[in-house]
């Protein structure tokens, strides 16, 4: 599985964790400014990130693979409304459903713990084999 996390250590109160489905279509899972929310997100469109417009936030994101950490990167976000650019690629917000707050707790608990684990997770793959069937039992849900 694919997982990209935005890095958001303890204490934080908001996370945002996307699965790809394939190259164009990932699920997404976030509390955040934009909602408390499952997404579905299709990329439809890559060009360069505009120069002459207010970036709305900057983050840094880890990507996983196999529960195993492959390499974190700065991310610049503009917020267009159902419409995300995060660096070179915008992607569209296609369907959306509301999240259990007790899902919504352990994806911070999980995101919180990647978060401050990126580089030693081998020590949590317990934690990381459940993490990985939480978010496939959600989008299981959501399709």
């Amino acid at each position: 599985m694919n997982i990209e996390v935005d890095y958001n250590p303890y204490p934080s109160e908001s996370y945002f964790i996307s699965v790809s489905l394939n190259n164009k279509e990932s699920i997404s899972f976030d509390k955040t400014i934009k909602g408390h929310r499952a997404v579905k997100q299709i990329l439809i469109d890559k060009k360069p990130f505009p120069t002459d417009q207010s970036i709305s936030s900057e983050w840094e994101t880890i990507i996983l693979k196999g529960g195993k950490f492959v390499k974190k990167y700065h991310v610049k976000w503009i917020d267009m409304g159902r419409k995300d650019w995060c660096n070179n690629e915008i992607w569209e917000t296609v369907k959306e459903q509301s999240l259990s707050d007790e899902v919504t707790d352990k994806l911070l608990k999980y995101s919180q713990l990647i978060s401050q684990n990126y580089k030693k997770l081998t020590e949590f793959s317990n934690e990381m084999k459940d993490f990985e069937q939480l978010l496939s039992e959600e989008i299981k849900k959501f399709n």
